[in-house]
């Protein structure tokens, strides 16, 4: 036990930098009788579960983080293939479905240990308000790993004590784990705040935050829990009340949308953000851009950036065109292929560095020094800037070159280039957002009273924000809940494409899989007739026998729609094997 609470003692002090603490004891003398006594021990232990949450990767590849499950989707694809199981294999041995398990479970012993040992500190609180909120906040953290366990595996071991290291559980029921989850989310809502005053809390766990998680748990279960209404209503009523607190927001326009994605949102400033993982260069920082930057672009120290993931052709074809909101495969939305980043969604242009699109170029000072980034092999497009000075862009990123993305697509959200480590990054992450609440809200109302009228009008709250046009623009009168949760559902793609997990979600509990992955290849940028390089092919092409190939993909929906346990796990405990109980 003693190892395990120094742990998290021990990440703590890089986490607060408070010396005062560091100078009561000796480390050689911290035991459990002495670390879990005051109010500002327990509040330095939380601190270090915080920095057990993760939204980007921490190193130099792309497990635990959120956007990982991107590129088992529709929307994005690893240049490893199988090796991060992108080509849909998820078979027990695949090194993927470990990372989550064991770093869930690391996480969900510290909270166990956290709440077993808190009570000696109970009695030096001044505020009994306080010492709840604490344990809450702790038993929030909990809760959220249960939920991606309880919805990634089904049946998984429920542990909510300390263990010692030779106790091998067996797996509860998926039943009781989901409803574990939901008993606890109910419990802590109504003990945390819905906002906290104190400058450095902004990004601590609320009320509303346990609400949303709720929320989406009930949903993330429609496709297997047998009581549908119970789930619709549960999630309505959650989603409905964070959605008309009044507290959070859209964070208005184009520019609200991308702010979403910079420094500016941090600590509070932006009101369409409920629950974010915080991120800071001195004590928890993060290797996201270097993972996912072009090759070609700036990467501080470091000689190239790994550019491991890329968007597919697929989601950048799923971007209507914002004057008519119209499917660019509509032959009367007016989309110009010679010119396929000109009316189209903005929130296209905030998600996805494409072709012509100009960043701060590798070996420089990542600011003044710019390229235009070109993935095709043939083209050599060049920008002149208003100030009359001409970038040019360099064959580093050619997606017919090894190493590299070859989607020809690269993300663009939560980019950044004000670092020099290449494992410094601290733009915070946005775990939750107001704009999940809204179309949460909207499926829910949908599946719980069939009300298309109220569902679209949140859907519209959505699109008007980054100025497309309506529903009933985009798709005339819509007719029925079938059609109405699919317009959700494209509407979720859209807004949070490579954020995190949405659309995994999405075609999990929506059984979609057999539907969208039916096409076994991966298609990335068009390259010319027969996928040979010409670099007069138009690059808003829609024809995919121009299109390169990146990979290809074979559906099991037996390993997708619930992964196995990890044959790791197996080895280590024989019991997960047993029947759950």
């Amino acid at each position: 036990m003693k190892k395990s609470i120094l742990y998290i003692i021990l990440f703590t002090f890089a986490f607060t930098g408070c010396e005062e603490f560091l100078d009561k004891n000796p480390l050689n003398q911290y035991s459990v009788s002495t670390v879990y006594t005051t109010e500002q021990d327990i509040r330095f232990a939380l601190n270090g579960l915080y920095r057990q949450l993760q939204g980007f990767n921490t190193g130099g590849n792309v497990n635990q983080s959120e956007y990982i499950y991107s590129m088992w989707t529709d929307d994005a694809y690893h240049r490893a293939g199988g090796n991060q199981s992108s080509d849909l294999d998820f078979s027990p041995s695949k090194k993927v479905l470990g990372y989550d398990w064991e770093t869930r479970y690391t996480t969900i012993r510290d909270v166990n240990e956290f709440l077993a040992r808190a009570p000696q500190a109970e009695e030096n609180f001044s505020d009994p308000e306080l010492y709840n909120r604490y344990i809450a906040e702790a038993r929030f953290i909990r809760a959220m790993n249960y939920a991606r366990l309880n919805f990634l595996f089904g049946a998984v071991p429920l542990l909510t004590e300390p263990t010692e290291p030779d106790f091998f559980p067996k797996r509860a029921t998926r039943e009781k784990v989901f409803d574990f989850v939901n008993s606890e989310l109910d419990e802590i809502a109504e003990i945390l705040p819905e906002t906290y005053e104190d400058a450095g809390d902004e990004v601590r766990i609320t009320r509303g935050a346990a609400l949303a998680l709720k929320a989406r748990h009930l949903l993330n279960a429609i496709d297997w829990y047998p009581d549908k209404a119970y789930l619709y209503t549960g999630a309505a009523e959650a989603a409905g009340e964070v959605y008309n607190t009044g507290i959070y927001s859209l964070d208005p326009g184009k520019e609200g949308y991308q702010m979403l994605f910079t420094r500016e949102s941090a600590n509070g400033a932006s009101n369409g953000v409920i629950l974010t993982i915080n991120y800071n260069r001195d004590f928890k920082n993060h290797a996201y851009e270097l993972v996912i930057l072009p090759k070609g672009a700036f990467s501080g120290t470091r000689s190239n950036n790994s550019n491991y993931i890329g968007a597919t052709s697929s989601l950048i074809e799923a971007y209507q065109v914002k004057s008519n909101g119209l499917a660019i495969s509509n032959a009367e939305s007016g989309y110009d292929a010679a010119n396929p980043w000109d009316n189209r969604d903005p929130r296209l242009d905030i998600t996805i560095l494409k072709s012509g699109d100009i960043i701060p170029a590798k070996g420089g000072d990542g600011v003044n020094d710019l390229y235009v980034f070109d993935p095709h092999p043939k083209k050599d497009p060049t920008v002149t800037l208003e100030s009359g000075v001409t970038v040019e862009s360099v064959k580093t990123d050619d997606v017919n070159k090894n190493g590299i993305n070859k989607t020809g697509y690269n993300f663009q959200k939560y980019m950044d280039f004000d670092f020099i480590e290449p494992q410094s990054g601290d733009i915070q992450y946005h775990f939750i957002r107001f704009a999940e609440v809204v179309l949460m809200y909207a499926e829910a109302v949908l599946g719980k009273d069939q009300n298309i009228g109220l569902a679209m009008s949140l859907v519209d709250e959505i699109r008007d924000r980054v100025g497309m046009p309506s529903v009933s623009t985009s798709y005339g009168s819509v007719g029925s809940v079938d059609q109405a949760l699919d317009i959700i559902l494209q509407e979720r793609r859209i807004e949070f494409a490579l954020e995190g997990p949405q659309r995994f979600f999405d075609i999990r509990r929506h059984r979609l899989g057999e539907q969208l992955f039916s096409e076994t290849n991966v298609y990335g940028i068009p390259l010319g007739d027969n996928r040979n390089a010409n670099a007069n092919v138009l690059d808003g092409d829609l024809d995919d026998s121009k299109k390169i190939i990146v990979g290809t993909r074979t559906f099991t929906a037996d390993q997708y729609y619930l992964w196995s346990i990890p044959l790791d796990a197996i080895e280590q405990n024989p019991n997960l094997s047993e029947d759950p109980e």
